[in-house]
């Protein structure tokens, strides 16, 4: 699938942005619909989506040699991680 992706950043911030909402919705609906109580926080469900983008960018820089599009993958995990902080009141000011 990653070799048929052209090697453009706004390709990149598109995949980056649609993993870990995607993994997140499907994790939250999995939890809801096949436990009694989610054994997770909502933060850590966030934190797993997050995580999940770090073994596609490494796939994207190194296996496909598509550097533009790790790096559209980079920016939007690093605005997610923004916003993560930025939103959990992690960063006192």
């Amino acid at each position: 699938m990653m070799n048929k992706l052209k090697d453009h950043i706004l390709i990149g911030v598109l995949v980056g942005a649609l993993i870990p909402v995607v993994l997140y919705a499907v994790l939250l609906t999995f939890l809801e619909y096949m436990l009694v109580e989610n054994p997770l926080r909502e933060s850590t469900l966030q934190v797993i989506a997050l995580f999940a983008n770090f073994p596609l960018l490494r796939m994207a820089l190194t296996k496909y040699q598509k550097d533009s599009l790790g790096r559209g993958i980079l920016l939007s995990t690093f605005v997610m991680a923004i916003w993560y902080i930025v939103q959990h009141n992690l960063l006192e000011l």
